[in-house]
């Protein structure tokens, strides 16, 4: 009896947080049209520093480490500043060097990262698992591929996998040390990882906070969601959601925002990608995260 509740505990868990990790994939397929159509002009660094400070004050009121001991604090710092600070650092840079579709193709490998850093933290894998990565990839590279064309691409090419990595390695800490800490909830805690993000962006960004005061009201506007909404409160979601499902399943909704993505781009956007190239990778992508599924993990089921 214990048993088959514990396994129905687990259901509800994956469902909750493939729920959670789905919306904000959702919320993310716009950030690229909406950074693309707004703050092209804008420096990347300033962009990055800007979207960390908004997400940290608006979950600093949510703070509560009274519990938690000193180590945590630090590796919670550290993962926020590898996840957020310096992922967003070399990410927006690297929209110097390349197009935004060539970006959005490149971040296709992130779920092989998720799997990588998985494995080798845990030393556990498996078929499903890696099946789950390849899926992802291969549904990504599919609905984006096209030759690349930038004259910087190979800088470009490697700042974006270093992103990929630095991403994928924030979501598998921050999977480990909720399972270790006594973290009750992830809103609890995520202010201390924003608060990293922020303090690995700052230097990049003094040089060019003079030009704060020639943004336009849109680029405020697009600013303040950004680092609100689809930084503050997403990041938030989905890593609570990626300490409920199996990380085959994480692996491979890392690139679920990119069909959204496109879909994105055709209703609101008025671009025109190729709708075949739609289909097919989404349905490899959807594939991904049925294979993740069926790998047994350890979850971590105290999170509201």
């Amino acid at each position: 009896m214990t048993g088959d509740a514990g396994r129905g505990s687990g259901v509800i868990c994956g469902c909750s947080g493939i729920t959670e990790l789905s919306a904000v994939s959702l919320v993310w397929a716009f950030s690229f049209g909406i950074i693309r159509s707004s703050l092209a002009g804008v420096d990347p660094s300033l962009v990055a520093c800007l979207r960390m400070l908004l997400a940290c004050l608006a979950m600093l009121p949510f703070l509560r480490i009274g519990s938690l001991p000193v180590r945590a604090v630090v590796l919670l710092l550290a993962t926020g500043a590898v996840q957020f600070g310096l992922m967003y650092t070399v990410y927006i840079e690297s929209f110097r060097s390349l197009e935004a579709w060539e970006v959005a193709m490149l971040t296709v490998t992130t779920p092989m990262f998720v799997v990588a850093f998985d494995r080798l933290a845990s030393r556990r894998g498996g078929l499903p698992v890696m099946a789950a990565g390849l899926a992802a990839v291969a549904g990504g590279a599919i609905l984006l591929w096209n030759r690349p064309s930038s004259p910087g691409f190979m800088d470009g090419l490697l700042l974006v996998q270093l992103s990929n990595v630095f991403f994928a390695a924030g979501q598998v800490a921050f999977r480990r040390i909720a399972s270790v800490f006594p973290i009750p909830r992830t809103v609890s805690v995520i202010g201390l990882m924003y608060l990293g993000g922020l303090l690995a962006t700052l230097p990049g960004a003094i040089p060019a906070a003079g030009a704060v005061t020639l943004l336009s009201g849109s680029q405020l506007a697009s600013i303040a969601y950004l680092g609100v909404v689809a930084s503050g409160i997403c990041f938030m979601v989905w890593n609570q959601g990626a300490t409920k499902v199996a990380p085959g399943v994480l692996a491979a909704f890392n690139n679920a925002k990119i069909p959204l993505s496109v879909l994105a781009s055709i209703v609101f956007f008025g671009e025109r990608p190729s709708l075949w190239k739609l289909a097919a990778g989404s349905l490899l992508i959807l594939a991904g995260i049925l294979a993740g599924r069926t790998a047994r993990w350890p979850r971590v089921t105290s999170r509201a």
